[in-house]
C-alpha cells in the first residue's frame, strides 16, 4: 500500500486526498450499502446528510462583491424526485489501484459534492455513495498492451461494482417510483455511463423514470455521425438542442480554454476497450478503427459565442453559493471526424473590479482538508493544469466543468422534471430476432433460456417498478420463492440485449 502527497498544487490537479489504495489483485468486498456510513448523502443520515447541512442560499454578485440579489432555495424536500450523484477522482495517487473505502478523504468528497451538485438538492432527495474509485494513476495509462487493457478494466469494474450495489440498494428500498436525476463528473461520469447501460438501457420502467443524466467532464460518443444512440449506450439518447425537449436523455460536456484545438478520444479510452464490452459495462456497435464519429450534443444555447448564463460556486467560507454573470464567455464546438471532440470553449471576459482571486479562508490552518482548494476555487482565473509538463497545460477547464453550466441547468431541470412521466404499465418488448426464448412462460418454478446465436452474460429479474429482484448468470434458474405476478426479465448477451415479461403463477 502507498499514500500520495497531500494537497498537490491546485493548478495541476483539482482535488487530492490522503488515501490508501488497493491493487487490482486485492479487490475488497463491496460495501454494505444498508449501512449509513457508506453514504455521503442519504435520507437515513438526517442531520449528517451533507445535502441537508446548510441552506441553499445563492447570492448573485457583481465583480466587486456588491449584491445584485439573493435567492433561497428549499432545502431537502421529498418532491418525488431523487438525485443520484457520483463524485469525480479525488485520489491523486499516481500509483495504479483503487481507493480503500475506509480511507476516502470524506471532507474533500463532501466539498466536491457541494461544489458540483449541492445546489440541485432543491429538487428532491439526494443519494451519494462512497465507492472504491480508481486512482489518478489509472487515468495516466496510455498506449496500452492487451494485459494493460484488461488491468484498466479491472480497476474501473472494481469501482463500478460499488456504484451498482449502491444504486440497486436505493432502487430496492427507497425509490418507490420516484423520478431520477443522475449526476456525475469525470470518473463519476464513467461510472454513470456503465450504470446507464447496465440498469437503464434495457429497462423500460427505469428509463421512463429518468429525468436526465448529467455527465460532466466526459465526451459523448455515438457510432454514426448525427446519431443519438448506438455508441456506448444502446437506447439512452443524447439530448439534442435542435429538437423538442425530451426526458430520459444524457447530456455530456467538457470545458476547454479558448484557443484549444480539439483532439479525438484517446485510443486508450474505455470507449475502445473491448474488455468493458465483454463485461457488459458498455454497449459498442462501431468499428473502433474506421468508424469513429462524434455526435453533437445539447449546446446549452452556446451555438454562438456569448457570456455564460451564470457561473455558480461555493463562497470562500463554504457557507453558501455565489453566482456571477458576464465573467466568462462560452461557445459549443463539435469538431467533425474527431470522436468525442465536443466541448464548451471558455474564455475570460474583462470586467471592472475583477474578482477571480479570493483570499484563502484557511490560510492559517494548513492542516484543514480545504486548505489547498483556495484561492483558485470558487472562481478560476486561469485554466487548470498550468504545469508545462502536463499534456493539456493552460488549456483545460476540466476542474470547473460543472460550475460553468449550473446557471443553465437551473433553468433546464424544472422543464425536464415536468415532462418526465414514469411508466405505470407493462410494455411489450419484442425478443431479438427470436434468438433467445424464455420458457415456460408462465412458470411456477424453473425458467429456461435458450440462446441459439449468442452467449448469455447476465440475466436480471425486476418487478414492475423496475426494482431488481435477483441477478442470474446461468441459463436455468428458479423463481419458486417469488410471489405470483408479472416481472421483467432482462438478458445481456455478447451480441445484444432484450427485455421480456415473465409471468410467475
Amino acid at each position: 500500500m502507498k499514500t500520495n502527497k497531500r494537497f498537490m498544487n491546485l493548478k495541476a490537479v483539482l482535488f487530492s486526498a490522503l488515501v490508501i489504495t488497493l491493487s487490482a489483485s486485492a479487490i475488497a468486498q463491496i460495501p454494505d450499502y444498508n449501512l449509513p456510513q457508506n453514504w455521503m448523502c442519504h435520507p437515513v443520515l438526517k442531520t449528517t446528510d451533507v445535502a441537508r447541512q446548510y441552506d441553499l442560499k445563492l447570492s448573485v454578485l457583481n465583480s466587486d462583491t456588491t449584491h445584485k440579489f439573493d435567492t433561497i432555495y428549499p432545502r431537502y424536500t421529498d418532491t418525488l424526485v431523487d438525485i443520484f450523484y457520483m463524485y469525480p477522482t479525488i485520489n491523486m495517487d499516481m500509483a495504479k489501484g483503487n481507493t480503500a473505502i475506509e480511507n476516502i478523504d470524506r471532507a474533500v468528497a463532501e466539498f466536491v459534492f457541494r461544489e458540483q451538485a449541492g445546489i440541485y438538492a432543491q429538487y428532491g432527495r439526494v443519494f451519494a455513495p462512497y465507492y472504491k474509485q480508481a486512482t489518478i494513476g489509472v487515468f495516466m495509462m496510455h498506449n496500452l498492451s492487451e494485459p494493460e487493457k484488461l488491468e484498466l478494466a479491472d480497476y474501473f469494474e472494481t469501482a463500478y461494482k460499488d456504484i451498482e450495489a449502491a444504486f440497486d440498494n436505493y432502487i430496492q428500498n427507497y425509490n418507490k417510483g420516484h423520478k431520477i436525476i443522475l449526476i456525475g463528473h469525470s470518473q463519476g461520469s464513467d461510472m454513470m455511463r456503465f450504470l446507464l447501460h447496465r440498469r437503464f438501457d434495457n429497462n423500460p420502467v427505469l428509463k421512463s423514470q429518468l429525468v436526465v443524466a448529467l455527465s460532466g467532464g466526459e465526451p459523448n460518443y455515438a457510432a454514426t455521425d448525427g446519431s443519438r444512440t448506438g455508441g456506448s449506450l444502446e437506447h439512452i439518447k443524447t439530448l439534442d438542442s435542435s429538437l423538442p425537449l425530451e426526458s430520459g436523455c444524457i447530456i455530456s460536456w467538457r470545458s476547454w480554454k479558448n484557443g484549444y484545438e480539439g483532439s479525438a478520444i484517446d485510443a486508450a479510452s474505455i470507449f475502445y476497450n473491448q474488455y468493458f464490452v465483454d463485461r457488459g459495462l458498455l454497449y459498442q456497435t462501431y468499428d473502433t478503427v474506421n468508424n469513429r464519429h462524434s455526435d453533437s450534443n445539447y449546446d446549452f444555447g452556446y451555438s454562438i459565442h456569448k457570456p455564460v448564463t451564470r457561473y455558480i460556486s461555493m463562497s470562500p467560507d463554504s457557507s453558501q453559493y455565489w453566482g456571477f454573470d458576464d465573467m466568462f464567455g462560452a461557445q459549443f464546438l463539435s469538431v467533425p471526424n474527431k470522436p468525442g471532440c465536443t466541448y464548451l470553449m471558455i474564455d475570460l471576459l474583462p470586467v471592472t473590479f475583477d474578482l477571480r482571486s479570493i483570499p484563502n479562508p484557511f490560510i492559517n490552518d494548513p492542516t484543514n482538508p480545504l486548505f489547498s482548494l483556495f484561492p483558485s476555487i470558487p472562481i478560476p482565473d486561469s485554466s487548470s493544469f498550468s504545469d508545462p509538463n502536463i499534456k493539456y497545460a493552460n488549456t483545460n477547464y476540466h476542474c470547473w466543468d460543472m460550475q460553468f453550466v449550473q446557471g443553465d441547468l437551473l433553468n433546464l431541470l424544472p422543464e425536464l422534471i415536468a415532462i418526465t412521466n414514469p411508466s405505470t404499465s407493462v410494455p411489450e418488448v419484442a425478443e431479438v430476432e427470436n434468438s433467445i426464448r424464455v420458457y415456460p412462460n408462465p412458470t411456477t418454478d424453473i425458467v429456461h433460456l435458450s440462446n441459439v446465436n449468442s452467449k448469455i452474460k447476465s440475466i436480471r429479474l425486476c418487478n414492475l417498478q423496475g426494482k431488481l429482484i435477483q441477478e442470474f448468470f446461468t441459463n436455468d434458474f428458479s423463481v419458486s420463492t417469488l410471489a405470483a405476478g408479472i416481472y421483467f426479465i432482462s438478458v445481456q448477451t455478447d451480441k445484444s440485449s432484450f427485455t421480456s415479461k415473465l409471468v410467475k403463477r
